[in-house]
């Protein structure tokens, strides 16, 4: 067989592969009762694979961060800009510890998230603001809307441990996801 042709359906293989996981793969839904559901994240514990992390955002307005509780894989590096017509600080405890210093309005400061779990945000400024960066192994995460629902799509067939982190508190379920298909789960 020419090198040429090998190559080509060595391309064509790997790319009808690249579709596969789409095949058997299930989505988790459900819903989550506490106050503020927008201020849960529900994600599975661990899931097999690399996955690439990114950039995000939180930002400082009104005296608070923007959103208050920001999912993000190990390795994505957060923007903090300050919003504020005043001076602000971000400091980080927890999983991660790290402090930005103070700045003022329109300042931007960045930290990588390197290490698996919870940060709690403060700003030294202002002892009343408090936000939250959960730190997580794989992109299989939701925030759930102000009515409770979440959702998470693509998710590998398998066995897995799906938590729900709100308030500093988790809860834990085992789900099994199906080739397709979703699973209905309830907090």
């Amino acid at each position: 067989m020419p090198k040429t042709m090998r190559t080509l359906l060595l391309v064509t293989f790997f790319g009808l592969m690249a579709y596969v996981p789409s095949a058997v793969a299930g989505d988790i839904a459900g819903t989550i009762g506490v106050a503020k559901p927008e201020q849960a994240v529900v994600y599975l514990q661990t899931v097999a694979g690399n996955f690439a992390a990114g950039r995000a955002q939180m930002d400082q307005r009104g005296k608070m961060f923007l959103p208050y509780v920001l999912p993000v894989l190990k390795g994505t590096t957060v923007e903090f800009r300050n919003g504020d017509d005043l001076q602000h600080n971000v400091f980080g405890i927890g999983a991660e510890e790290f402090n930005l210093g103070t700045f003022g309005k329109g300042g931007v400061r960045e930290h990588t998230f390197n290490k698996l779990g919870e940060v709690t945000l403060l700003c030294n400024v202002h002892p009343e603001m408090e936000g939250h960066i959960l730190v997580l192994q794989n992109p299989f995460f939701s925030k759930p809307g102000a009515d409770g629902k979440f959702h998470i799509a693509n998710v590998p067939a398998g066995d897995y441990v799906l938590e729900a982190w709100y308030a500093d508190k988790i809860k834990k379920q085992n789900v099994k996801v199906a080739a397709n298909g979703t699973v209905t789960v309830s907090f």
